[in-house]
Protein backbone atom coordinates (compact mmCIF):
# COMPACT_ATOMS: atom_id res chain seq x y z
CA UNK A 1 0.00 0.00 0.00
CA UNK A 2 1.40 3.76 -0.90
CA UNK A 3 -0.73 6.73 0.59
CA UNK A 4 1.28 10.35 -0.71
CA UNK A 5 -0.10 13.35 1.47
CA UNK A 6 -0.76 16.81 -0.27
CA UNK A 7 2.62 18.06 1.12
CA UNK A 8 4.47 15.48 -0.68
CA UNK A 9 4.95 13.30 2.32
CA UNK A 10 5.14 9.49 0.88
CA UNK A 11 4.77 6.01 3.01
CA UNK A 12 4.78 2.72 1.42
CA UNK A 13 4.07 -0.80 3.90
CA UNK A 14 1.69 -3.19 5.49
CA UNK A 15 -1.86 -1.83 5.85
CA UNK A 16 -1.14 -1.74 9.75
CA UNK A 17 1.58 -0.28 9.19
CA UNK A 18 0.16 2.74 6.46
CA UNK A 19 -2.45 3.56 8.98
CA UNK A 20 -0.33 4.17 12.34
CA UNK A 21 2.36 5.80 9.90
CA UNK A 22 0.32 8.22 8.20
CA UNK A 23 -1.97 8.68 11.28
CA UNK A 24 1.86 9.95 12.87
CA UNK A 25 2.26 12.45 9.81
CA UNK A 26 -0.79 13.72 10.30
CA UNK A 27 -0.16 14.47 14.32
CA UNK A 28 3.22 15.52 13.91
CA UNK A 29 3.50 17.57 10.38
CA UNK A 30 -0.13 19.25 10.51
CA UNK A 31 -2.02 18.87 13.66
CA UNK A 32 -4.53 16.88 12.26
CA UNK A 33 -6.06 13.51 13.42
CA UNK A 34 -6.63 10.78 10.51
CA UNK A 35 -9.05 7.89 11.37
CA UNK A 36 -8.48 4.70 9.88
CA UNK A 37 -11.19 4.52 7.42
CA UNK A 38 -9.91 7.97 6.23
CA UNK A 39 -6.64 6.37 5.64
CA UNK A 40 -8.44 3.46 4.16
CA UNK A 41 -9.79 5.89 1.96
CA UNK A 42 -6.74 8.16 0.49
CA UNK A 43 -4.17 4.59 0.10
CA UNK A 44 -3.59 2.83 -2.90
CA UNK A 45 -1.46 -0.44 -4.09
CA UNK A 46 2.09 0.20 -4.36
CA UNK A 47 4.03 -1.28 -7.28
CA UNK A 48 6.60 -3.69 -5.87
CA UNK A 49 10.17 -1.67 -4.94
CA UNK A 50 12.26 -2.72 -7.66
CA UNK A 51 15.96 -2.43 -7.03
CA UNK A 52 17.61 0.74 -5.47
CA UNK A 53 13.81 1.38 -4.24
CA UNK A 54 13.22 1.39 -0.41
CA UNK A 55 9.93 0.34 0.97
CA UNK A 56 9.03 3.43 2.81
CA UNK A 57 9.96 6.78 1.91
CA UNK A 58 8.64 10.25 3.00
CA UNK A 59 9.15 13.78 1.50
CA UNK A 60 12.56 14.45 3.25
CA UNK A 61 14.24 11.18 2.44
CA UNK A 62 13.55 12.34 -0.79
CA UNK A 63 14.55 15.86 -0.52
CA UNK A 64 18.00 14.04 0.59
CA UNK A 65 18.52 12.33 -2.74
Amino acid sequence: MEVTCRCGWTTRGSKADIIATVQEHGRSAHQQEITPAEVRAIWRMADAPGPGRAGRTSGMDAAKK
